[in-house]
């Protein structure tokens, strides 16, 4: 049997569309989503929050773990493509971090269309403010914003600082945990914590 997505598409959409923009906008912040649709397993309902928001017919999106349920879901409610490799996806959904692809095997744009490049989706299992709190700078944040993602996988943080170095080319990352996300534009530099 499906599950419903939004229960008023448009006003949903645009309500969490807003808190998406803050999140970009205010990095390294938790936002709280205020719409949660049901989604199927293993995708979190703040990350499918995210993909019936973002994402439509004109969309590619990797799946880590494609469950036969959730590619039906995705396709039924927000007619989405499904990309085969990591870098060719617009989006991509982490569901398992420990075990996902190094950052550089998503899309990064080039120096002619920097905005030809992945958005990524992972989920985790909390943010905090103090054990293992990395410190963050860059646009959007006054002085340094402090935050610990909890469920990354061990190397994370240096990968993101090498694909730093690569700017405009990059990707942004939505982090999402049970109702809440943490954006990560690819501007946003990591300060060892």
């Amino acid at each position: 049997m499906m599950l419903s997505a939004f229960a008023n598409p448009v006003f949903d959409s645009q309500r969490n569309f807003r808190e998406l923009l803050q999140a970009m906008a205010r990095p390294a912040a938790p936002r709280e989503l205020p719409v949660l649709p049901p989604s199927p397993a293993p995708i979190a309902p703040a990350a499918m929050a995210i993909l019936l928001t973002l994402c439509d017919a004109t969309t590619s999106v990797w799946l880590q773990q494609p469950q036969p349920t959730a590619v039906d879901h995705l396709r039924f409610h927000a007619g989405l493509k499904l990309a085969e490799r990591p870098e060719d996806a617009d989006f991509a959904l982490i569901t398992d971090p420990t075990s996902m692809p190094p950052l550089d095997a998503f899309a990064r744009g080039d120096l002619r269309y920097p905005d030809r490049s992945a958005s990524v989706i992972v989920q985790v299992a909390g943010f905090g403010a103090s054990h293992g709190a990395g410190k963050f700078s860059g646009p959007g944040i006054r002085d340094v914003e402090t935050l610990a993602i909890e469920g990354l996988p061990h190397g994370f943080w240096q990968q993101r600082a090498e694909l730093a170095s690569q700017l405009p080319l990059g990707v942004d990352l939505y982090f999402v945990a049970a109702h809440q996300v943490v954006g990560l534009p690819r501007t946003t530099r990591w300060l060892e914590g």
